[in-house]
């Protein structure tokens, strides 16, 4: 699994996994927000990426929902102190 390193571009962002049902082609991840896209062998597809805030998420979400991807997990990667 490839890992989101911390940079001043990420910096102060809490780093999203996203796993939805199907095979996303890697090639969406511009229009994703620049999530790195991890094909799974279990039919399903690993997005990881650096969000500035909630609204930022529900944007991803919503663009998720738009590609009629079922969501599988949603977990935040990174604890970071507010």
């Amino acid at each position: 699994m490839g890992t989101i390193e911390s940079n001043s571009a990420t910096d102060g962002m809490d780093v999203y996994r996203i796993r939805v049902k199907g095979q996303l082609d890697p090639s969406w991840s511009d229009w994703l927000g620049g999530f790195t896209i991890l094909p799974q062998g279990d039919d399903s597809t690993l997005l990881v990426g650096p969000i500035v805030d909630q609204a930022a998420l529900q944007g991803i979400l919503n663009k998720l929902y738009g590609m009629n991807l079922n969501l599988l997990s949603l977990e935040r990667a990174n604890d970071r102190e507010s």
